[in-house]
């Protein structure tokens, strides 16, 4: 008896959820034999758990995922196994959250750094879609030059001050973190001392 190899009926759309919410993935394939259903993460096969929940009704696939880390976001893949053919299909999975900052990466109560060198300021959040960020020195907004360079990724910045003098750099710095479901700002001190020790 030839089968039928698995095809596909309906492909998996993204999905946007809440960070700590479940999204679910869903795609439609048949085929004769009924296909082995399995579900992939950037190559890596996923297993039932509390976090991932598969089911299969011989036609309809879903996953359903709770999320717990901004990591969760991402594309997913569902392959379809018989033994007359193979079929997949992918679809993304994004998240929302208002930004905060990670908690796994806990930030200093003071920042040193001695005259003449560079200040680094290192700041992992949370937040989808990814917020816009501004850095402050006092009250005024930091923009980059000479002696400014500001690094912006989706999930972290990055502030470098060259060459730091304790009357023009020492004091406050602010950063702030905005998007469409919240604001939040943090606060950083530097304490600048001469070029051999710290104050």
């Amino acid at each position: 008896l030839v089968g039928e190899a698995p095809a596909l009926k309906e492909e998996i759309q993204d999905v946007t959820t809440k960070l700590g919410e479940s999204g679910s993935l869903t795609c439609g394939i048949i085929g004769r034999p009924l296909p082995e259903i399995k579900w992939y993460r950037y190559g890596k096969e996923l297993i039932q758990s509390r976090k991932y929940k598969m089911s299969s009704d011989g036609r309809n696939h879903s996953l359903s995922i709770l999320t717990d880390e901004q990591e969760d976001e991402g594309l997913y893949t569902c392959r379809a196994i018989n033994e007359a053919g193979e079929i997949e299909t992918s679809g993304k999975l994004r998240l929302q959250a208002p930004p905060q900052l990670h908690p796994g990466f806990p930030l200093k109560e003071k920042y040193y750094a001695g005259a003449g060198t560079s200040l680094r300021l290192h700041v992992v959040y949370i937040g989808r879609p990814i917020p816009q960020i501004m850095w402050f020195y006092g009250k005024k907004p930091l923009n980059p030059s000479e002696n400014v360079i500001i690094e912006n990724t989706e999930s972290y910045t990055h502030l470098v001050v060259r060459n730091v003098q304790r009357k023009t750099n020492a004091g406050r710095y602010k950063v702030q973190f905005s998007n469409v479901f919240g604001t939040i700002d943090t606060v950083l001190r530097l304490h600048c001392g001469e070029v051999s020790h710290h104050c």
